[in-house]
């Protein structure tokens, strides 16, 4: 018995040394790889853009200063030890100064370098659905910003993050990989309070609460995040327009009465106007 047992834990110390092997290859594999860029001209737009609806975009719609801060030069994203310690990149002219308008856009919407690499953690697929007036009022918006003289922090990546993203259960860590480099520019509908301003804007919640916005345990998030709750409000009497906006407003659930927890972007929310919050609901009221 006691020879089995041995036999047994050296076969399964065996097994574990081959998988890590595999997942450290791999996953250097997936790092080195060069990706075609896509080819489109977005200078002109970004030239007659306003970089103020970009920095609306930034701070409020698509979220990115929850990565990369407000003053665009990085900040602490995840601190796991399973997950490793990752921070959004310093995006401001200090580091994207001498990348091209097009370089920036295929970051944002394809995730890769410029280089042709991919990204690391970099939620691509959230912001593919973004108009190219967007993208380029976005990318307006970071060459308006100063220039903040520090290098980007060095990424560490723990082994669940490692082993998932080998797994394909983290897209979110090599973006380019999973983003289709041949899907065009969205169109975008006038905004205003309406059910087509309101499914454009819910693309960005697609990453975190499915593509069916369904909900779920979000891919490669911090293992403490719950959840993702659904958001198709159509099945659930609870939500109302005035539940709703209440929610928007106070951060509070109307189906269990508790404060939304992280990563539910609550501050953010607060911050969406009344065409916004009305738009939003239009279209989510429809999901059932």
């Amino acid at each position: 018995m006691t020879r089995f047992l041995l036999r047994a834990a050296l076969t399964l110390v065996l097994l574990l040394a081959g998988f890590a092997g595999f997942v450290a290859y791999r996953f250097h594999a997936l790092s080195v790889q060069r990706h075609d860029p896509p080819q489109f001209s977005i200078a002109a737009e970004v030239k007659a853009a306003d970089p103020l609806l970009g920095e609306r975009i930034y701070a409020v719609r698509a979220g990115c200063i929850d990565c990369h801060g407000a003053d665009l030069s990085g900040t602490v994203v995840m601190e796991n030890g399973a997950m490793g310690v990752i921070h959004g990149a310093n995006i401001t002219p200090f580091n994207l100064g001498d990348w091209s308008d097009e370089d920036i856009a295929r970051a944002i919407r394809y995730g890769l370098h410029r280089d042709g690499h991919s990204l690391r953690f970099m939620p691509s697929f959230d912001f593919a659905a973004l108009s190219k007036s967007d993208t380029a009022a976005l990318i307006a918006y970071l060459r308006s910003v100063p220039a903040v003289p520090r290098p980007s922090h060095a990424n560490t990546f723990g082994p669940i993050a490692r082993t998932l993203s080998v797994l394909g259960k983290m897209p979110v860590m090599f973006p380019a990989h999973v983003v289709d480099p041949t899907q065009g520019f969205a169109a975008k509908p006038e905004e205003g309070p309406t059910f087509a301003f309101g499914r454009y804007l819910a693309a960005a919640c697609s990453g975190c609460h499915g593509e069916e916005y369904r909900g779920g345990p979000i891919p490669g998030g911090d293992p403490a995040w719950p959840p993702a709750s659904a958001i198709r409000l159509g099945a659930e009497p609870v939500w109302t327009r005035d539940s709703f906006t209440t929610m928007i407003n106070t951060g509070v659930s109307p189906v269990s009465g508790q404060a939304l927890r992280p990563p539910m972007p609550v501050h953010l929310l607060k911050q969406f106007n009344d065409d916004e919050v009305t738009a939003l609901w239009e279209y989510l009221k429809t999901l059932q």
